[in-house]
């Protein structure tokens, strides 16, 4: 049986990792779950990587301007899976709006990339919730680092439910 790691000793690309899991766990992309495709994954491990890079990067630049975060130091790590899952389904979104092209034949017709209009409505709910989320942290947190930070962490935060960080 092999020992798991306290999150403190995790490098910078073993909690990339863990959220790549986290994110595809998020996503549903499994082998499993993509019969009709032979297995194949939609994201490959590089895009949920972008996908994730560019959720940390739109929280820190999105204002009010508090410290920055990484994978380590985000304040809700399930939201940072959200705003990532939100960037892959928009790529992906983008690659069947690109890729659609109906086919017919004999009465039969097929078009395996008629998905784009269902991405597009998921992503514009999804970005709504991210955004309206990430608001109020971004606002909580701005107050609480105004207060001199006089709250306390809840039990109820991601390492709490889950029993480990990356």
């Amino acid at each position: 049986m092999t020992a798991v790691k306290a999150p403190h000793s995790l490098t910078e690309q073993e909690r990339l990792e863990r959220a790549v899991g986290s994110l595809r766990n998020f996503l549903r992309d499994k082998a499993t779950n993509n019969r009709l495709f032979g297995g194949a994954l939609e994201s490959t491990d590089l895009e949920l990587k972008e996908a994730l890079i560019g959720a940390l990067m739109d929280w820190n630049v999105t204002p009010p301007p508090i410290a920055s975060v990484t994978l380590a130091t985000h304040p809700n790590k399930m939201l940072l899976i959200q705003s990532a899952a939100v960037f892959s389904i928009r790529s992906s979104a983008l690659y069947h709006a690109r890729e659609h092209m109906p086919s017919s034949d004999g009465g039969t017709s097929a078009d395996d990339h008629a998905k784009f209009p269902e991405y597009f409505a998921l992503v514009q709910q999804m970005a709504s919730e991210v955004e309206e989320k990430r608001g109020a942290i971004k606002l909580a947190q701005n107050i609480a680092d105004s207060l001199g930070s006089m709250g306390c962490r809840s039990e109820y935060g991601y390492y709490w439910v889950y029993g480990y960080e990356w």
